[in-house]
């Protein structure tokens, strides 16, 4: 998902979708692409928006990109239901937000992680979270943003990994939420936190403690993405 404006960086983005900014010697989605079919992940959607066009031509012999013309007014399930058409309904789907950076064990911890579906935590990370997890019995039993920190797990990473068997629910859920209830607005995890409240179906956690990812929303995240490729050793 790398539709966003990446308002809170525009001095530093200026012209460039933020995934499009430097990560090493590497763009944040050159790289995030070569990682994915470096462990086995044959087929890559982007789902574009702000300034598709130059998405497009950074990457378009290496994935399917689609593009979400409402981006300005729409949140990530928008997106998602853009590029819905483009996954394969019978195989394992890894959906992650493209504007996270990460080392590659930690895209190899969450390939590698059961029971599914599940999303990534970060343990380490309580007093500074942004999009907060509480996990029970290693399963997600609340989220967001207002969690106290007696309550919260860890921070979430943006990266979350189903089986094939779900994959039809997960996505016909996008579906319902997008075109029947018009909820434009939401984050593309909520229709699996409402899949898990309604069907009372577990949604597991994968602890990637230790391994290094940043979101790049803030000026500080891109020094800290900067200050760990100078030491970086993959």
């Amino acid at each position: 998902m790398v539709a966003g404006v990446g308002s809170r960086l525009v001095k530093k983005v200026r012209h460039l979708p933020k995934c499009l900014l430097p990560a090493g010697n590497e763009t944040i989605l050159s790289r995030c692409v070569r990682l994915l079919k470096k462990n086995g992940i044959n087929q890559v959607i982007v789902t574009a928006g702000y300034r598709a066009g130059l998405v497009r031509e950074e990457i378009a012999s290496e994935a399917t990109v689609v593009t979400n013309p409402f981006f300005r007014a729409t949140n990530s399930i928008a997106s998602l239901w853009f590029a819905h058409r483009a996954v394969d309904l019978h195989d394992d789907l890894i959906l992650l937000n493209g504007d996270v950076v990460y080392q590659e064990k930690l895209l190899q911890t969450a390939l590698q992680a059961r029971p599914r579906p599940l999303m990534l935590i970060d343990t380490s990370r309580i007093e500074t979270a942004d999009y907060r997890l509480r996990v029970l019995d290693g399963c997600i039993i609340q989220q967001g943003k207002e969690l106290p920190n007696d309550q919260t797990t860890g921070e979430y990473v943006g990266l979350a990994v189903m089986d094939k068997g779900f994959v039809p629910m997960y996505l016909a859920r996008v579906m319902d939420l997008v075109e029947n209830r018009e909820r434009y607005g939401m984050w593309w995890e909520e229709a699996m936190f409402e899949i898990r409240d309604e069907f009372k179906m577990p949604i597991h956690a994968a602890d990637v403690k230790g391994l290094f990812w940043a979101e790049a929303d803030y000026v500080e995240d891109l020094e800290r993405i900067d200050e760990w490729f100078k030491t970086a050793h993959e």
